[in-house]
């Protein structure tokens, strides 16, 4: 059979397992037998990466380096509208499995860098790197209370698949801390497609506005331990079976934990009182526990078409 030309510039991801765990291949000395060389950027970097990393992390370069094109023969693979310092995160990520050194500039998280190696993972098949990318910066809005730039937004809607699921992750930071001001303020334009997806998420109801909760059986014992249901509104009767948050103290009815749905917010500053049930005691809401990108982030943000699943860890922990 006749080997064509080249690789195309994209291939169709062939979502097949290979029955070998995400990363157990970084310590199979077995494996690092063979290499192949890659030429990133306009003005050609070279770097030569393990050939058995780049087949099993990724779909683009299994088809590449094992099927008929002259690439898989030379095991030489031309790349050069990729930036070289984007692509030294990738292969770091290879090796160790992690990203080195997570991208600041002036102390604040480089949103834009992660979206761009998240571009970058995405036409190669790295979907272990997508979804560490999302975990990075779940981590990186909590412990520095940062969201993207308008400039980024525009990264995301004008770069990245509108079907990818970090941009659900980027909704969510949005719809779940407080954000209005900056919305409001912020000198530079958002991107008009993110405004749109954000003041849906907050108007209509949602499964990861549930899903964030770590619900478990409540039942009020007298009227004045009651409360209303978080959706509906409907009075939670003493003596009936409701469903409670231990993480931020609210509850619902059954009908509506059942349907799934419910909105998306905030904390709103609401305190409650002593002996009021759940929450009794602490006196405060605690929204902080029950953000959709805590606890089980695989569940609402990550792919694993190709890669193992996480192991699951329970909503509002």
């Amino acid at each position: 059979m006749a080997r064509s030309a080249a690789i195309p510039a994209t291939l169709p991801p062939p979502y097949t397992s290979t029955g070998t765990r995400t990363f157990s291949l970084r310590t199979n000395i077995k494996t690092f037998t063979s290499t192949t060389e890659l030429f990133i950027g306009p003005k050609p970097t070279r770097f030569l990466l393990h050939t058995s990393l780049l087949t099993s992390h990724s779909p683009y370069f299994r088809a590449a380096l094992t099927g008929p094109f002259l690439e898989s023969t030379s095991q030489s693979i031309k790349l050069p509208d990729i930036s070289v310092e984007v692509f030294e995160l990738c292969v770091g990520w290879l090796y160790t499995g992690d990203i080195h050194p997570i991208p600041f500039k002036y102390g604040k998280p480089a949103y834009y860098t992660l979206l761009n190696l998240y571009i970058v993972a995405d036409r190669l098949c790295f979907e272990g790197l997508r979804n560490r990318i999302v975990d990075i910066m779940a981590d990186l809005a909590d412990s520095t209370n940062s969201v993207l730039t308008p400039s980024d937004t525009r990264i995301l809607y004008e770069q990245i698949s509108e079907n990818a699921p970090i941009r659900k992750l980027v909704l969510d930071l949005f719809a779940f801390k407080k954000t209005d001001k900056l919305l409001q303020t912020h000198s530079d334009k958002w991107h008009a497609g993110f405004l749109r997806d954000l003041c849906v998420l907050l108007k209509r109801p949602c499964t990861q506005a549930l899903d964030r909760h770590d619900l478990q059986m409540w039942i009020p014992e007298q009227w004045h331990a009651t409360r209303a249901c978080d959706i509906c509104r409907a009075i939670l009767q003493p003596r009936y079976g409701a469903v409670g948050c231990e993480g931020c103290y609210n509850a619902w009815c059954v009908r509506c934990v059942k349907e799934g749905f419910a909105m998306a917010g905030w904390e709103d500053g609401r305190g409650t009182r002593e002996g009021e049930g759940l929450g009794k005691g602490l006196g405060q809401r605690k929204w902080e526990s029950c953000k959709p990108w805590r606890g089980s982030r695989c569940k609402v943000y990550h792919e694993h078409k190709e890669t193992d699943g996480c192991a699951e860890v329970m909503m509002g922990l």
